[in-house]
C-alpha cells in the first residue's frame, strides 16, 4: 500500500511561525446456460491488478456503472446545502448529507446516507478562497469527498513566504494542507492511446491519442490533452499527417479537439497494448470511488481508482489547471491525451501527474503514492459540439 501524506509540519520561517507545506433469475436445469461473453481488455486488467477473478471484475465495473448512474440522480435531486458529494465504498455508494431530510431521500433510493458538517456550497467557497492565494508550492487542491473537506497538497520542498502564506489561508479558510513529494507535470512525451508526433520549440515531441469523435457534419475528429496541441504543429500518425485543431484550451482546462486527416481511419476502442483493444460504447462518468484504466504510449495500459473530482493542478508557472480527474492510475511522460476509461465508459483523457527521480516515473515504481490527472471527455465534447465515436 502506497503510503498516505503526512500532515503540513509547522516550521519557522523569518520572523513568524507559519503553517506549511438485482435479482437474479435462476434458470432450471431444463434452460441450456448462456455461453459467458469473452473477456474485454478493461476486465482483465482489473483482475491482474485487484488480485480477482475476470468475472468478479465484470462484475464490478457493471456495480460500480449502475452505482454511479444512482449518484447523479441522487446528488441532482438535493442542492448545494445538503448534500457534499458522494462516493463508492466497497459495494455501496454513500452520499454525505447535512441534515436528516436529505438522509431519508438518499436512503429512498438504496445509497447510504452519511451526515457530515461541510455541505457543497462550504466546500465550494473554500475552493474560491484557495483559488485566490494559490502559490508556486501549491501542487493541487480539490474536495476530498470522503473526508468531507478540501485538501490542498504542497511541495514539501516548498519554503518561499508566498507559498508559507498561501498555506496559513487556506488552512484558515478551513482547508487540510499536506505535504507531497515529487514533482507534478504534464505527461507530454487510432484508437484511444496510441502515439502521435508533433513539432515545438525546435523539437518533436509525443503525446498519446485520446478518444474518437466526430463534428456536426460527420467529420472524423479525436480529443486529447491541451498542451500537447498549444504552440505547436506538423501533427503526424503512424507516418502520416494527422489532422489539425479544431481548438485548443491550455492552461485553465487542458484539452483540444483535432479534425483528422484524410488517410487517418478512427475506430471506437482504445489500445490496451496486448495486440488488442476495447470497445468505446459511451461516455457515463463513473463516480469516485470506481475503478478506472488508462491506455498511453509511455506506460501503456494501467488502471487505478478514481479518488477525487474537480481538482485544480499547478503544472509550474503560471499552468494552473481545474475540473480535473485524480485517480491512481500509473502516468508519464508522453501519456498525455491519452484515454481514460471505466468498463467501456470513456471517462477522461490524461493531463499529468506526479512523477519521481530524474526520469520522471510515477509513484508506484518508487515506493511512493500514484497520483495522475485527467480532463473529463464529456467537457471536451460539448465544447466543440462532437459526438463521441462508440462500437
Amino acid at each position: 500500500m502506497a503510503p498516505t501524506p503526512t500532515p503540513r509540519r509547522r516550521r519557522r520561517l523569518g520572523l513568524g511561525l507559519l503553517a506549511g507545506a438485482a435479482t437474479l433469475a435462476l434458470a432450471t436445469s431444463l434452460t441450456p446456460a448462456a455461453a459467458e461473453p469473452d473477456a474485454t481488455a478493461a476486465e482483465e486488467a482489473l483482475a491482474a491488478s485487484e488480485g480477482i477473478s475476470v468475472a468478479e471484475a465484470r462484475q464490478q465495473f457493471q456495480r460500480e456503472a449502475e452505482l454511479s448512474r444512482t449518484s447523479e440522480e441522487v446528488v441532482a435531486d438535493l442542492d448545494e446545502q445538503e448534500q457534499a458529494g458522494s462516493y463508492i465504498e466497497g459495494e455501496q455508494l454513500v452520499v454525505a448529507v447535512t441534515d436528516e431530510a436529505a438522509a431519508e431521500k438518499v436512503r429512498a433510493s438504496g445509497a447510504e446516507a452519511r451526515v457530515v458538517q461541510r455541505s457543497q456550497a462550504d466546500l465550494d467557497e473554500t475552493m474560491s478562497a484557495v483559488e485566490a492565494v494559490a502559490a508556486p508550492g501549491l501542487v493541487s487542491w480539490g474536495v476530498d469527498p470522503k473526508a468531507n473537506r478540501v485538501v490542498v497538497e504542497v511541495a514539501a520542498d516548498a519554503d518561499d513566504a508566498a507559498t508559507e502564506r498561501a498555506v496559513a489561508e487556506a488552512e484558515a479558510a478551513g482547508a487540510e494542507v499536506v505535504e507531497v513529494e515529487g514533482r507534478t507535470e504534464t505527461t507530454v512525451g487510432m484508437v484511444g492511446g496510441e502515439q502521435y508526433e508533433f513539432r515545438a520549440d525546435g523539437g518533436t515531441y509525443v503525446c498519446s491519442v485520446g478518444f474518437t469523435a466526430t463534428d456536426a457534419g460527420g467529420r472524423p475528429a479525436m480529443v486529447s490533452a491541451g498542451h500537447c496541441a498549444e504552440g505547436a504543429s506538423n501533427f503526424t500518425f503512424k507516418g502520416t499527417a494527422m489532422g489539425t485543431p479544431i481548438g485548443v484550451s491550455f492552461p485553465g482546462d487542458d484539452y483540444t479537439a483535432f479534425a483528422l486527416a484524410a488517410g487517418v481511419t478512427p475506430s471506437a476502442a482504445v489500445s490496451t497494448y496486448d495486440g488488442s483493444a476495447t470497445p468505446v460504447a459511451g461516455s457515463s462518468e463513473a463516480a469516485v470511488g470506481a475503478a478506472i484504466c488508462k491506455s498511453g504510449r509511455t506506460t501503456a495500459w494501467t488502471c487505478g481508482t478514481i479518488q477525487r473530482k474537480n481538482v485544480t493542478v499547478n503544472y509550474g508557472g503560471s499552468d494552473t489547471v481545474g475540473g480535473l480527474t485524480q485517480h491512481s492510475a500509473c502516468t508519464e511522460g508522453g501519456d498525455s491525451g491519452g484515454a481514460n476509461v471505466s468498463g467501456q465508459q470513456a471517462q477522461a483523457v490524461t493531463s499529468g501527474g506526479r512523477l519521481y527521480g530524474t526520469s520522471g516515473v510515477c509513484g508506484e515504481k518508487v515506493g511512493q503514492p500514484t497520483v495522475s490527472f485527467s480532463q473529463p471527455v464529456n467537457e471536451i465534447l460539448t465544447t466543440y459540439d462532437l459526438d463521441l465515436l462508440t462500437s
